[in-house]
């Protein structure tokens, strides 16, 4: 919480921050300089960029801030207004720019908690998990191939767009409610009311699918080579 003229107000975070309001922040244009500075590919090429912020720069800055913060928390918009660049840029420094980056980025400023499970309008829906088998890691083992082929689908585009529909979506396809089988229609209809989760769950469902992806390509990388070299054995022998 932070203090203003002796009253608090909230600054979302990713557990009270939702999907739909991420998107509206993904939405917002980005001031061209600060793009720059977010895409910096070294520490010497930002120090470069930064030390041209011109003071019309720095007012930009501050008027994507004010956007920003009126997204991000409770403060009434008159106050985000009337406040000067600087401090709006203060506050969105402080307390808004590793989310924009992390919507920004490949990969989120996030750690994951594993979580099994999350509740939804008092529905628990169970996340995506993989199964040890001797050597073998089977990901996403409990799904269909259609599920795995469209969850996968969404996550690369995902991946591609920053389009954080195709997230809701992807969470709507792996996570039901326990014993539910997979439904298309279904999985639209809810992937609509999805809008509303917070971003936590977005992010431990991503980070999972990371994980799985990796855990198969490897498991794949380890296995198609035992498996093409007993192949080749059989057919030696068969010979």
């Amino acid at each position: 919480m932070i203090r203003i003229n002796d009253k608090l107000y909230n600054i979302k975070d990713w557990g009270t921050l939702t999907i739909e309001q991420a998107q509206q922040l993904s939405n917002l244009e980005l001031p061209e300089k600060m793009k720059k500075l977010y895409m910096a590919a070294s520490e010497d090429k930002y120090h470069e960029i930064s030390g041209k912020i011109t003071p019309v720069d720095a007012k930009d800055f501050g008027d994507y801030s004010g956007e920003v913060l009126k997204i991000m928390s409770d403060i009434p918009g008159e106050l985000i207004d009337y406040m000067q660049y600087y401090d709006r840029n203060n506050l969105y420094e402080y307390y808004c720019r590793d989310k924009i980056i992390s919507l920004m980025s490949d990969i989120p400023f996030y750690v994951p908690k594993n979580i099994e499970n999350f509740k939804f309008d008092g529905v628990n829906y169970l996340v995506p998990k993989g199964l040890k088998v001797f050597d073998r890691f089977l990901p996403c083992y409990s799904e269909n191939s259609l599920v795995f082929i469209e969850g996968h689908t969404l996550f690369k585009a995902y991946m591609e767009t920053k389009d954080l529909g195709n997230i809701r979506m992807m969470i709507a396809v792996y996570c039901r409610p326990e014993g539910e089988d997979y439904n298309e229609k279904k999985a639209i209809e809810r992937g609509e009311g999805f809008k509303k989760l917070p971003m936590y769950v977005a992010w431990e469902v991503f980070f999972c699918i990371c994980v799985l992806s990796i855990i198969s390509i490897r498991t794949i990388s380890m296995f198609y080579p035992r498996m093409a070299k007993s192949g080749g054995q059989s057919l030696k022998k068969a010979a």
